[in-house]
Formats: structure tokens, C-alpha cells, sequence
């Protein structure tokens, strides 16, 4: 008989609390927009210091045979791609997580934050997913590709969440947010686990980690990246629309 699930001896349930959640959006939502050189927030704390854990020792290793590695002039060392095979054996404790990203309380969460009610999360994870820099890898400043063409969707936002095992802000890989201009290094923050960042999308949104990091070999900066978009609405595009039409 044919199965259509796999399953894990163990399942370590949890769930986002809407309500709890929502709340958290509210409380950061002015600082949120009134952000400097751009819209963003930095919370930690998200899932806690134990959970954390679990997902840091639940990311996968540089030696997983589903990562891509990237080594060109704007990113090196970098391993991501992982979507490609279905997130195939990627631990179930990591899987939840990604699954709860698009889920209600947390596309939620991100309309209290950025007054957004329109916001699709992306279940495939295009250009996203865990993603990890390897020892002397680094991303040039750059700003994000602006559509889903799958979808015919805009992209409004971004998510990262980081779960190194531990991080040194001595091995760098800071995310740095640049001002429009291009001239100068606005804001840093650093890769540490349990950290959430949301960042609005824009075409001169300028970030990036562009120094090499210099963490030991037993260690990368570790991440997982989500990306939410919009429809590009028009005035007349609800005019036809309607509920339920009975016999």
C-alpha cells in the first residue's frame, strides 16, 4: 500500500500562539516603520533558548548532499537550495519550523507588524530555506530579485532567523544595512541564535555581510530566510467577486 507521509519517532509538537504573536507584531510596529535606512525590526527571544538549541543541532551540516554551494565574486562559500529536493532529509524539528513560517499566526504576526493585510507566504521557498556561510564566505551588498514570476507576485518582505550553534561577534558576519546611496553602513546586526529579522522589501534596500567571516571550522553562520509577497491589486479586480453559490 502506498504511504503519503513519512514520520519520525519522535515529534516535538509546537505551534506559534496566534494571539501572543500578534501581540508582539503590535508592540514593535512603530518601531518598525519609523527604522533607519529602511523599515525593519530586530527581536530576539523568538522560540526561546532551548528550542533554539534543538533547531541550531538540527541544521544541516555542510557535508548534507542536498546543499548548493555558491563560490563566485559576490557570494563564496555559501550552501542553500536545499528546497530543490523537498527539504529532503532535513531534520522534522527544522521542517516544523519552515511549515510554521507560512503559516496563519505567523503571516499574522507580520500584518500586525507591518500594517500588511496581503501578504502571501511562499511555501517553496524560492531563493530562501536554511541557508549557511561556510569560514571566509561572505555576500556582497546587494538588493533582492522584486518578483515571484511563478506567481506574478510582488515581493514586500523578507524574514531571517538565525541558529548558529553559538556566534562570536569577532568571527563577524554582521548583516549590514546600507543607506540608499550606497555610501555608508547604516545599521549591524549580529548572526546570533534565536534572532528574528524582518526587513521590507525595495530596489535600494541595500544589505549584505560583504567581509569574509572568520568563524572556526566547526561553525557557519546559520539562517533561515522566508520571503512574502502581494498581488498587485487594482480597483476593479473584487468587482465580480462573490461567496457561495447554492443549487
Amino acid at each position: 500500500m502506498t504511504t503519503y507521509v513519512r514520520q519520525t519517532a519522535t515529534l516535538d509538537a509546537w505551534w506559534f500562539d496566534r494571539d501572543a504573536l500578534a501581540g508582539l507584531g503590535r508592540a514593535h510596529a512603530a518601531a518598525y516603520a519609523a527604522a533607519q535606512p529602511y523599515p525593519h525590526v530586530v527581536i530576539d527571544g523568538l522560540l526561546g533558548d532551548a528550542r533554539s538549541a534543538l533547531l541550531a543541532d538540527a541544521f544541516p551540516p555542510p557535508a548534507h548532499p542536498g546543499w548548493k554551494r555558491r563560490d563566485y565574486a559576490e557570494q563564496s562559500a555559501r550552501l542553500g537550495q536545499l528546497q530543490r529536493s523537498g527539504f529532503d532529509d532535513v531534520a522534522p524539528a527544522l521542517r516544523w519550523l519552515l511549515a510554521e513560517l507560512c503559516g496563519m499566526a505567523f503571516v499574522d504576526f507580520l500584518a500586525a507588524l507591518t500594517g500588511r493585510r496581503d501578504l502571501i507566504a511562499d511555501p517553496h521557498f524560492t531563493g530562501a530555506g536554511p541557508l549557511a556561510t561556510l569560514p571566509g564566505g561572505h555576500l556582497a551588498l546587494h538588493t533582492d530579485f522584486n518578483r515571484d514570476s511563478a506567481r506574478h507576485l510582488d515581493r514586500v518582505l523578507s524574514v531571517l532567523y538565525y541558529v548558529p550553534r553559538e556566534w562570536n561577534p569577532a568571527w563577524g558576519g554582521a548583516l549590514e544595512l546600507w543607506d540608499r546611496k550606497r555610501s555608508r553602513c547604516e545599521v549591524t546586526i549580529e548572526p546570533v541564535r534565536d534572532r528574528l529579522v524582518v526587513m521590507a522589501y525595495g530596489d535600494d534596500h541595500w544589505h549584505g555581510h560583504p567581509s569574509p567571516v572568520r568563524c572556526p571550522d566547526d561553525h557557519v553562520r546559520a539562517v533561515i530566510a522566508a520571503h512574502y509577497y502581494a498581488a498587485r491589486a487594482r480597483p476593479e479586480d473584487d468587482d465580480d467577486a462573490h461567496g457561495a453559490v447554492w443549487a
